[in-house]
């Protein structure tokens, strides 16, 4: 009794310190973070791949490809091994009826999966995957970039993009928008390579298409409203590789909020990072050759202003893991260099040869190749905000990245003795060293308009 007591006379006062305060207009909220913000923010990524993004369907569709259920705390031992963000591959088309409406139980566990990371305050990249097929269900609910189906593929990205919107239109810049993974024509002779200084028609073809499908999905996402209208949106050329990207057909969508950027793919050099009979000798013809692809990318996308990130690279275990620590920080050193995110991709595959990616054993979390971890990680030091821990805040008592009258509350609550956290150091606004009543009332000037100081 005593404590609802004291704690009545601390609102009581508070209310007649804020009556006191005459209304003042509130400030405009701060401008959204540049693309380049968000990017440097984002640091080394982590890919969850072969789980939302399998072929399978059904409620359990993502352990199809053999992987478990993604739990909370995989994520969180992803974020504490030193990725900031994470990319989370999602395959939509299996999970649609022919109305093009997503199932409602595969969107609600698709935000469950954001949400593990997204609370836990890392940056989340999802997308549209494995989608670019030619189904031949009946329900057209998928994408392929030639102009036969190109009807069909935007009527597709679209209904994703508008069901995917609206459901995170709320989340703020620390969930990015990937328009598609990998478009190209699957099974085609030039699917993964081609001339780019003389494409053939068929490839110019579906790079028109894909530049009519990114901008369809920016076009939609910006309509959705929300923080959608200025969310960073990133949009891959053909097959996503860096000549998909540097050919001179592939366009970034027109977006007026200049929140667009490229998303590209680059398990380079390929002879040593991708196709396992290669060297498993990082050579200096090698570095010389990665050199040259982070030379392309900086004299015509990023000294030309425009923004990217590389969604997925990775070696190869070639029971070579000295090697590819060798790689790791070559690569990653330049890329950071470049102001350039990178994900590395995880299949939880640890075997040697062919595709074996995995890096963090999913069943007992722990890791295969700690010294490669370590190289992977080392060009991009973590700071407390990309940690998830409490970054200082002044205001900000609850520690939930706001300042309001819910703190203010929960100051109060703490000062009539009631079992509440709150960040000390983000309570003082005064700067005096302790907590009271003064720093209650500094934060309630601080919103009632003021200009005063919030130490």
């Amino acid at each position: 009794m005593k404590i609802v007591k004291k704690l009545t006379a601390l609102l009581c006062a508070a209310a007649v310190s804020a009556a006191a305060i005459p209304a003042m207009p509130t400030m405009e909220a701060q401008a959204a973070s540049t693309p380049q913000q968000i990017l440097d923010k984002m640091g080394i990524g982590w890919n969850l791949g072969n789980s939302l993004d399998t072929n399978g369907t059904g409620d359990n569709s993502e352990t199809f490809w053999g992987n478990p259920r993604v739990t909370k705390e995989l994520i969180e031992f992803v974020h504490d091994q030193g990725f900031s963000s994470i990319r989370i591959p999602v395959t939509w088309g299996n999970h649609m009826d022919s109305s093009h409406n997503i199932d409602a139980s595969y969107l609600k566990r698709v935000k469950e999966v954001v949400d593990y990371a997204y609370n836990d305050g890392m940056y989340v990249i999802i997308n549209i995957h494995h989608d670019n097929e030619i189904k031949y269900d009946g329900k057209g609910n998928f994408f392929f970039p030639t102009n036969q189906y190109k009807a069909q593929s935007e009527t597709f990205v679209k209904s994703v993009w508008q069901q995917v919107s609206e459901t995170f239109k709320s989340y703020d810049e620390h969930l990015v928008f990937e328009t598609l993974n990998e478009p190209r024509l699957i099974g085609d002779g030039n699917e993964w390579w081609f001339d780019i200084n003389n494409p053939p028609s068929k490839i110019t073809e579906a790079i028109g298409v894909i530049n009519t499908l990114n901008q369809d999905a920016v076009d939609v996402i910006r309509a959705s409203g929300g923080n959608n209208k200025t969310r960073l949106i990133m949009c891959p050329g053909y097959d996503a590789s860096v000549d998909g990207a540097l050919v001179s057909s592939y366009k970034l969508p027109n977006d007026s909020s200049n929140m667009v950027g490229v998303s590209i793919h680059a398990y380079s050099p390929y002879e040593f990072a991708m196709n396992a009979s290669g060297p498993s000798q990082y050579t200096d013809s090698l570095k010389s050759e990665l050199e040259w692809i982070f030379g392309e990318i900086k004299s015509k996308l990023i000294d030309k202003g425009m923004y990217c990130y590389i969604g997925e690279f990775g070696a190869t275990n070639k029971n070579n893991e000295s090697e590819r620590c060798a790689w790791a920080e070559d690569y990653t050193s330049k890329a950071k260099a470049l102001g350039i995110p990178v994900f590395v991709w995880d299949n939880n595959a640890h075997n040697v040869g062919g595709e074996n990616f995995g890096i963090i054993k999913r069943d007992d979390l722990t890791v295969t190749f700690p010294n490669y971890l370590k190289s992977l990680t080392k060009a991009y030091p973590v700071s407390d905000e990309q940690e998830g821990m409490p970054v200082h805040t002044p205001g900000d008592a609850n520690e939930d990245g706001k300042v309001n009258i819910a703190d203010v509350i929960r100051i109060q609550q703490s000062l009539a003795g009631w079992k509440v956290k709150i960040n000390a150091k983000n309570s003082d606004v005064i700067g005096d060293g302790k907590v009271n009543i003064a720093d209650v009332i500094r934060i309630q000037q601080h919103l009632a308009g003021w200009k005063v100081t919030l130490k």
